[in-house]
């Protein structure tokens, strides 16, 4: 009995700080009424990346105005024209010349816009530039690759379709 006492003396304060707690707790879940919190009562930066489960903010989410841009599909393509892999299924045309396509199966906005590099980015090895337009469910980017000497010839190539 004398140990329970002892014990109960040197942590008062840890067992009424529970009590409280788990008191309030309780308050809370049962006189607060459903989904009575929404934006009027958060504070700015109350919600975080990590409070945030996981899928449920997604870019089709957000209001496009208030983010800089997104990546809507990417690819990466080797030399010889095959897709090393994918965001979405893509295939490609006319690799061999240095100038071919990269289909996206998924229609964009107009207001997206290709970036392509050589891949991997390495000084000297040559350049690629780009354009795309959506059409008939899917989006053709058109790729133009050229060696050091500038002429045209298949390189390995990054795409991604940015969208703001």
């Amino acid at each position: 009995m004398k140990k329970a006492v002892s014990h109960l003396r040197a942590n008062a304060n840890a067992y009424l700080a529970l009590f409280v707690a788990l008191g309030g707790t309780s308050y809370a879940a049962i006189s607060i009424p459903r989904n009575s919190v929404g934006t009027r009562q958060l504070r700015n930066g109350a919600v975080t990346g990590r409070k945030l489960g996981k899928g449920s903010v997604t870019p089709a989410t957000l209001d496009g105005r208030s983010i800089a841009g997104y990546v809507a599909f990417w690819a990466r393509v080797d030399q010889s024209g095959q897709v090393l892999a994918s965001s979405v299924p893509a295939t490609t045309t006319n690799w061999a010349s240095g100038a071919g396509y990269i289909t996206f199966h998924r229609v964009l906005s107009t207001d997206c816009f290709p970036l392509a590099n050589i891949a991997p980015p390495q000084l000297g090895v040559g350049y690629v530039s780009s354009n795309s337009q959506s059409s008939d469910g899917s989006t053709n980017v058109f790729i133009t690759m050229a060696n050091p000497a500038d002429q045209p010839a298949p390189e390995p190539v990054d795409v991604a379709e940015i969208c703001p």
